[in-house]
Parts: C-alpha cells; structure tokens; sequence
C-alpha cells in the first residue's frame, strides 16, 4: 500500500471519528432535553396560532447608544458545555490541519541532495583511471545514488546509450535493482558481470542482459560532464537494453568463474 494511500484512510478515519463524537454529543443533548421537559422539541403537539388582534401602529423609538445597559457576566458568560465543544473542535481542526500539512510534505517533499535528484560523483578524469583499464575495469558502487559507475567502450548501437550519454562520457550508471524481481545486484570480480543472487539473473559490465529470468538488461541513469565533473541524474531513470543487445566484445562472455552458478 502506497504512503499516499495510507495518509488519506488515516485522514478518511480521523473525520469519521470527530462527526461521531459530534454526533454523540447531539444525541446526548436531546435526550437531556426530552427528559427534562417529558418530551422532545419534535413531539412537542403544535399550539394553535393565536388570533391576532388588531393593534394600533406602534412607532419605537432606538435607544441611543451612551444609554444603553452593558451586558451583564452571565450574558457575557460561557457555559462549561460550550468551552468543551469549541475546545474539542478547535483542537481536532489544529490537528487535522498539522497532519495534512505533514502528509503533503511527505508526498511531494523538496529534494535537495541524494538519490533521486543530480549527483556530482567526481572528476571525469579520476573516475575513468578508477572504472577503466587502469584498474582491471573494477565498476564503482555510489551508495548515495544506487547504482553502479562503470566504464564504456562499446559501439553504442542502441538507442539507449545515446539517451545515458555512455559513449560521450565513457561511463555509465547502472542501477543496482534487478529488473527481475527488484533484488540489489553485486558485481561479480571473477566473472566481471552484476550477478543477482536471488534468481541467478546475469548482467554484462555494460548493464545489459547476459542470462536468468530478467526481461532486459539493467535499468540506468544519464551521465553528463559539467565542468570537468561526472553528473548523473538519479530522477530520470531510463529503461535498460532489451535481451540480444551485445554492444561490447570484449565482455560479451564472463571472464573467470560465476560468482553465482546457473
């Protein structure tokens, strides 16, 4: 169930709970009144209308204002029954409008850093020495955005790497989630592929399918340079290769044992 769908039977429950009491509050006034006089306002028989007599226009006069009487402290007065209902009300009005106000900001909140908005990782340069040939092409795992920096040196055939920017950069940002079933996927040193160990789906150090149960190859994030600096864009995640992409012979095939067996 989705937290937006929760906020609202929380709120749904909260309103069913306040018309109840006020409704009880109604009924227990009612019967107050019915006791105390016999009967209820509703059962009360109608009286018949008085004749009305005819009586001679009578012109009244307004009272200026310096004569008239100030109200006395029992006019002025509240009643112990009505400070508890406006208390109620008034108390159940702040809270509703404090939870709304939190559950608006829970769903629509203001992203400012982490994943989910624009991550600076590093100098381009350092991080192609880091993910590249100079480091046996060992991919880099950024918690902060969920995925996988790793380096590029295929074709670029499909339509994806130009819409990732992985030939302009050298780098791509893989998602750690499976695109089976959604289990964290881990990169594999031995075979140099992202093995999932719950299903046994296989990725290529490209991202895209190898073997297992996955529909298409792992999902992805654009990488820009922006002066000088890697930028991936953890918002905008774009849909992995379809399975029989193969843009990159020299990982088409593991290159050392599985980490996890077929």
């Amino acid at each position: 169930m989705s937290p937006g769908t929760i906020a609202l039977i929380v709120i749904a429950a909260s309103v069913a709970i306040w018309a109840l009491f006020m409704a009880n509050i109604t009924i227990r006034r009612g019967r107050k009144l019915e006791a105390q006089f016999g009967t209820s306002k509703a059962e009360e028989a109608p009286e018949p209308a008085p004749q009305k007599e005819e009586k001679p226009e009578v012109t009244v006069q307004k009272v200026p204002e310096k004569q008239r009487k100030p109200l006395t402290p029992d006019q002025l007065a509240v009643s112990r029954r009505q400070f508890l209902n406006r208390a109620w009300s008034a108390s159940f009005m702040t809270f509703l409008g404090v939870f709304g106000m939190s559950t608006l900001s829970f769903l629509w909140p203001k992203l400012t850093g982490g994943f989910g908005t624009a991550i600076t990782v590093g100098d381009h340069a350092d991080l192609l020495a880091e993910v590249g040939p100079d480091n046996n092409f060992t991919p880099r795992f950024v918690a902060e955005g969920r995925f996988w920096l790793t380096y590029y040196d295929g074709t670029g055939e499909a339509p994806i790497y130009d819409l990732v920017g992985a030939k302009d950069t050298q780098l791509q940002a893989l998602y750690r989630k499976c695109v089976h079933l959604g289990c964290s996927v881990p990169h594999c040193e031995t075979s140099s592929l992202f093995e999932c160990p719950c299903h046994g789906s296989k990725y290529r150090l490209s991202g895209e399918f190898y073997s297992g149960p996955a529909p298409r190859g792992l999902d992805r994030f654009p990488v820009t340079i922006q002066g000088g600096k890697v930028v991936v864009d953890t918002g905008d995640l774009q849909t992995g290769p379809p399975r029989g992409i193969s843009t990159w012979d020299k990982f088409a095939e593991p290159v050392g044992p599985l980490c996890v067996p077929d």
